[in-house]
């Protein structure tokens, strides 16, 4: 699939200007058609930030795509929302470490 998609400069991207990562996206279909999006703002970034949920989500795809095991992650997940409670940053440490 990766063969079948075009990287490149777009102008209209490129005069939204530097305060912007604007990123458009045309799929030009085998009947004629093209669909296009556009965002300005990544999800993730100041302007559009996740929500902890998200973030969590993300996490735990990135776990999965290294092959951490589920029980480790979640635990981990479970850890980082409770944080600004944790006593000693050693118990995130060891979890991310085993």
């Amino acid at each position: 699939m990766i063969a079948r998609i075009n990287f490149g400069v777009n102008q209209i991207a490129e005069r939204a200007g530097y305060d912007k990562m604007t990123t458009i996206l045309d799929l030009h279909l085998r009947d004629g058609r093209t669909l296009s999006a556009r965002a300005d703002f990544a999800k993730g970034s100041p302007s559009d930030p996740m929500s902890w949920e998200e973030v969590a989500v993300k996490f735990e795809d990135c776990a999965r795509f290294v092959n951490w095991p589920a029980a480790k992650t979640k635990s981990i997940v479970a850890v980082v929302a409770e944080l600004e409670e944790v006593r000693d940053i050693r118990k995130l440490t060891e979890l991310c470490s085993k």
